[in-house]
Formats: structure tokens, C-alpha cells, sequence
């Protein structure tokens, strides 16, 4: 990650609040720049690598200015010992809404507290997503669908935010998660992203899962 892509994503958060006074903004950007910074894999890479999916795939979206929201508020307030960070995120998108004008507030909290299950019933059934919502799942979890080396450094990042755990009690919880993702039908909403991604998804989480119970 260079300076540049962190220069892109201040200037997408400019231009997505060009609505909003410049001390608001400011503030917010710090808040989300700083929230970001600080972990090891629900980080500012991360966040960025949302974006360009989004990008790639926004004439799609339903919402595209609500959903650009979603993806900077997913996981500003993100801490893997709790259960309710979604809801803490979309409380602080409560909280940017009441110093700003914007008039999208829980269609985008609904976005962010929905997909904290990581689960619809286009997961669960044989059709496809096409809502935002099921957009904004498989942006978060694009990355299991890529290649091993990126897969096993994306593996480092998370043991690394779990460093509250020891080494026994993150095997047991990663195999645990690990497992609950092979059991569900489709880790993928979308066509697009269960076409591109599924199948490799699917190997990268077996080995995962080999390697962790040696």
C-alpha cells in the first residue's frame, strides 16, 4: 500500500461528502484514517481492496452513493473479542449522520448491521444475491477466494488481530469458523463473485484447516 492509494481513498471520502462542511469531514476522515491504521487486517489495505471491487462492480449496485458509505463504516469500529462490532459501526455512522445532512442513514446502518451475520438466503439456497447487501458480503470476502500466497499472508494478518488468543484457543476458534463456512451452500452471494471465487474459496479454507490441525 503506497501513499497514493491512501491519497485516492481521502480523495474518494472528499468527494463522496462534498455535502458536509470541512471541519466534519476532516474529523470523520481522521476517525475513519486512525480506526483503520491500527489493525492488522481490517485495515486501510483492506478497506481499499473493497473499494475496488466496488468499483468494479457498482453499476450493479442499487445504491451505489449509500453503498460507498457502507464499505467506509463496515468495520471503523472493529474489535475481534466482541460480538457487536457491527452494531458499534453503524452507531458510528449514526453519529457522522447527526453532524451531516445525510438523508441515507438506515438503509446504510441496515447495510452494515445486516452483514455482520455474513449469512442471506442467498447463501443458504441455490439462487443469487443481487442486492447491495449480498455486494457488500462478497467484498468483504473476496479475499478468501485468492490465491494461496495472498490467502496464507491474509491467514498471518488475521492470526495477528487475534493476538488476544493464544495459540490453542485460535486454532480451536479458527477451525470453528473455518468449518461453519464449508458447511454453508454458497460462501459467495453474487454470480459473479460465487463463479470467480467459490471454488477457490473452498481450497484455500480445506488447507487452512489441514494446516491448522497438524
Amino acid at each position: 500500500m503506497s501513499k497514493s492509494d491512501i491519497d485516492e481513498l481521502r480523495e474518494r471520502w472528499d468527494d463522496l461528502t462534498s455535502f458536509v462542511g470541512e471541519n466534519t469531514k476532516e474529523k470523520w476522515w481522521k476517525i475513519i484514517f486512525d480506526s483503520y491504521s491500527t489493525r492488522p487486517f481490517y485495515n486501510l489495505k483492506h478497506l481499499i481492496q473493497m473499494f475496488l471491487l466496488y468499483d468494479q462492480y457498482k453499476d450493479q449496485l442499487k445504491d451505489r452513493y449509500a453503498m460507498a458509505f457502507a464499505v467506509f463504516f463496515k468495520h471503523i469500529d472493529y474489535d475481534p473479542r466482541v460480538s457487536d462490532s457491527a452494531e458499534k459501526s453503524a452507531q458510528k455512522l449514526h453519529e457522522f449522520c447527526q453532524e451531516t445532512t445525510l438523508d441515507q442513514e438506515n438503509y446504510i446502518a441496515d447495510l452494515i448491521i445486516q452483514s455482520g451475520s455474513n449469512c442471506t438466503e442467498a447463501h443458504l439456497g441455490e439462487n443469487y444475491g443481487g442486492d447491495d447487501l449480498h455486494f457488500l458480503i462478497d467484498f468483504d470476502f473476496a479475499f478468501l477466494g485468492e490465491n494461496e500466497e495472498l490467502y496464507k499472508k491474509h491467514s498471518e494478518a488475521i492470526r495477528k488481530e487475534h493476538s488476544h488468543l493464544t495459540d490453542s484457543e485460535y486454532k480451536e476458534t479458527r477451525l470453528k469458523l473455518l468449518r461453519l463456512f464449508l458447511q454453508i451452500p454458497n460462501i459467495y452471494a453474487t454470480k459473479e463473485f460465487r463463479e470467480k471465487y467459490e471454488k477457490q474459496a473452498r481450497t484455500n479454507i480445506n488447507n487452512e484447516i489441514t494446516t491448522l490441525s497438524n
